[in-house]
């Protein structure tokens, strides 16, 4: 009975550290998971550090993504298909659609850095650019290449 007691106190305290992550681990954890599933044969990325950049509030991300501009993506991705920008506006638009508090963060802009775990293309970029909507598992909406403008 004993065994049975432990092993069950045991199995419950791993699941419960599980859910109580750092913002820091969820965030690399959303970027990881995003990178494995959405990049070509890059399977290898893995995040190095990363910084949020930009917080946007309900307020101000509820302007810019509304009804109207869903509907003006939708209209254009029938002309110039882009299912990537419209999946990016639909799952932004679904999340703030339920957002009552319009000071609290909706949306961060996050610039990362990858390690590659091979030598085999050296030609992969190494920062990004991410959108992380600012739900419970911190989802990815978008990630491009991120290079630092020169203004000279």
């Amino acid at each position: 009975m004993k065994k049975i007691l432990s092993i069950l106190v045991t199995f419950l305290l791993l699941m419960s550290c599980q859910d109580n992550k750092t913002f820091d681990e969820k965030m690399t954890d959303s970027l990881n998971k995003y990178l494995k599933t959405s990049s070509s044969g890059d399977k290898f990325l893995q995040i190095d550090s990363f910084n949020i950049s930009k917080e946007y509030t309900v307020k101000e991300r509820k302007e810019k993504v509304n009804e109207n501009t869903l509907n003006a993506i939708r209209v254009m991705n029938e002309t110039f298909p882009s299912a990537e920008i419209l999946s990016q506006f639909e799952k932004e638009f679904d999340f703030l659609k339920n957002q009552t508090d319009e000071s609290a963060i909706a949306l961060y802009e996050v610039k990362f850095v990858v390690k590659k775990e091979t030598l085999k293309n050296d030609k992969i970029p190494t920062d990004y650019k991410a959108l992380v909507l600012n739900d419970k598992n911190l989802n990815v909406i978008y990630i491009s290449i991120f290079k630092e403008e020169s203004h000279h």
